[in-house]
């Protein structure tokens, strides 16, 4: 009896793994179309000192990361890379709005839509 319920908890816990989306990573504006459940990374580069900040509109939450690169096992000068990750969370529209405000200048502003079926 015990191996079946083994058996039973493993079969679940695959399904659950199955469940997970993708992972969708738009290389221009054009929009396009995600499943629910999937996750939408969106690369904002920038010099030392930039400012990253993201305004998500539809069924999704947004998260801003700082991306951290190494050259020859050390960290390079300059970049100030980071992504913003939008995990979906329902049917609809969604508008992605990223502003990129380097420490020098004015900042700009990036807008991405995509579709989630």
């Amino acid at each position: 009896m015990m191996r079946f319920m083994f058996a039973g908890m493993v079969a679940l816990a695959c399904s659950a793994l199955g469940l997970a989306g993708d992972v969708v990573v738009p290389k221009d504006k054009t929009p396009f179309t995600v499943q629910e459940g999937d996750i939408v990374r969106i690369a904002a580069k920038g010099i030392a000192g930039t400012q990253v900040t993201a305004k998500v509109t539809g069924p999704g939450k947004e998260t801003v990361n700082s991306v951290s690169t190494r050259v020859n096992g050390r960290l390079p000068i300059g970049p100030g890379d980071h992504e913003v990750e939008v995990k979906t969370s329902g049917k609809g529209k969604v508008v992605v709005e990223i502003t990129i405000g380097p420490p020098t200048g004015e900042g700009t502003t990036e807008t991405y839509e995509f579709t989630v079926k």
